[in-house]
């Protein structure tokens, strides 16, 4: 008697919108998978099961989910005969099942911390031939990583914390990533050292307000003390933090950074507007001044860093004058990275709730495209500060622009473009700057390279 044909591994397709907490949580999803026996595909026509990992941040995001999904319903050219579509993340928590019910091609709603059962969630819709939607607020800070599913080899996100305990108005992360918890320290550097042991040399510490870390803890460490543990891991070479907020840089933070041997010198802390009449009903729990007293503090401790900030338009109430002060602040204190955005009423935030979105899309497009044709005269000012001079780079892979020329960042998160061979992937090289772009900087790899560490290209 013949043994019954064994059944082939079943096949998932990933796609990721949004942050990179979203990126994390996509390699830690895709991880859960992989022990249920599911293997990946590039090809959403092959797969047995596809997931959007979703954002909700913006209105636009949502657009581009709700487009993607119309490409999904069963019979149609892209899905598979009895595949089942899967939506996780922050727009399957704010929707939860009304999104079964917009979206009927979707079989699976998956919350911001749900994301884990997927191999659960298939199996039960697949035995009841019926949706389900899970988005209870579960923990999945204890969920041990693998390192054979993280998207690159040398470089890595470490999620410390999740949540938010802030209420700005426009922002929905504290309805789809609940109230603030921080993971205990010694968590944190046991992946950490994992992540290194297997080759990761750059590691990214995430959270929603990264450096507010710690306060819920015994003994409530701070950011700081975090950043000085990792810098004494052999092998770490370089470390980051996103997302900051201004009003908790404490405790002479940034004396304590200065002299780390791994500290990234690049620092995200959005400022969101000039005007503080705006900045009040964004509550965002700062006005320009105390910003701009952060941001001398901060280069008075650390010279070289770069301060990169996000900004929205078009905020409820904004007037031609306070965009003006969102000009003149964005000159004055001349971050030479920034983010604009035109506002989105979020559903059930408040800025919904209490206030028109009565700036005109044309008004807030007009609005959006003057701060970003200032930000890339900063950029391109900083930029042409390091012609003729050596950087040092950490090379991630061929250039996305030219695949035969290779691409890495500065401490300053200033991407690099040269010559040079593949062996170089995972170093610490240093790269003379002959050109720049007000996005990207080029030039011709110094001899010797570093021969800090090699590892194998990622795959992008």
């Amino acid at each position: 008697m013949t043994a019954p044909p064994a059944h082939p591994p079943r096949k998932v397709y990933f796609e990721t919108f949004g942050c990179q907490m979203n990126k994390l949580d996509s390699e830690l999803a895709l991880q859960a998978l992989a022990r249920a026996g599911f293997t990946t595909t590039d090809d959403v026509r092959d797969a047995d099961l596809v997931v959007l990992n979703t954002c909700s941040v913006r209105e636009h995001a949502e657009h581009r989910v709700l487009s993607r999904l119309g490409r999904l319903k069963p019979g149609g050219p892209v899905r598979k005969e009895g595949a089942l579509v899967a939506v996780t993340g922050c727009m399957a928590q704010r929707q939860g099942r009304d999104l079964l019910r917009r979206a009927p091609q979707v079989d699976i709603v998956a919350g911001t911390k749900e994301f884990v059962r997927l191999p659960e969630l298939y199996a039960d819709v697949k035995r009841e031939r019926r949706p389900l939607a899970a988005v209870d607020q579960g923990e999945v800070f204890d969920y041990p990583r693998d390192p054979r599913f993280r998207s690159e080899k040398h470089r890595a996100w470490i999620s410390i914390m999740r949540g938010c305990d802030l209420h700005c108005t426009y922002c929905i992360v504290p309805t789809t990533r609940g109230p603030e918890e921080s993971r205990p320290l010694a968590d944190v550097l046991d992946e950490a050292r994992r992540l290194v042991d297997d080759g990761v040399v750059e590691i990214t510490l995430l959270g929603q307000t990264v450096n507010s870390w710690g306060k819920q803890l015994p003994g409530s460490p701070d950011l700081a003390d975090l950043l000085c543990a990792l810098d004494e891991l052999p092998g770490l070479l370089r470390t980051r933090f996103v997302t900051s907020h201004p009003n908790f840089f404490r405790n002479g933070f940034w004396e304590r950074i200065r002299g780390l041997r791994t500290f990234c010198p690049y620092v995200h802390v959005p400022a969101q507007h000039g005007s503080d009449r705006i900045l009040k009903r964004m509550a965002r729990l700062y006005t320009t001044d105390g910003f701009r007293a952060m941001a001398e503090e901060a280069r008075a401790a650390i010279p070289d860093l770069v301060l990169a900030s996000d900004w929205i338009v078009g905020f409820p109430g904004e007037t031609e004058e306070d965009h003006e002060r969102s000009k003149s602040f964005l000159r004055e204190i001349g971050f030479p990275q920034n983010f604009v955005f035109k506002y989105s009423p979020r559903p059930t935030t408040p800025s919904e709730r209490r206030f028109a979105d009565d700036v005109p899309d044309a008004v807030k497009a007009r609005r959006c495209n003057e701060l970003l044709d200032i930000h890339a005269e900063l950029s391109h000012a900083y930029n042409l500060s390091f012609v003729d001079r050596a950087v040092e780079v950490l090379v991630e892979g061929p250039s996305k622009t030219n695949a035969e020329r290779l691409f890495g960042r500065t401490q300053q998160n200033r991407i690099v473009i040269f010559d040079g061979s593949e062996d170089l992937v995972g170093r610490l090289v240093s790269v003379r700057v002959e050109a720049v772009s007000p996005h990207s900087l080029y030039g011709t790899l110094c001899e010797p390279s570093a021969p800090r560490r090699s590892l194998p290209l990622a795959g992008r």
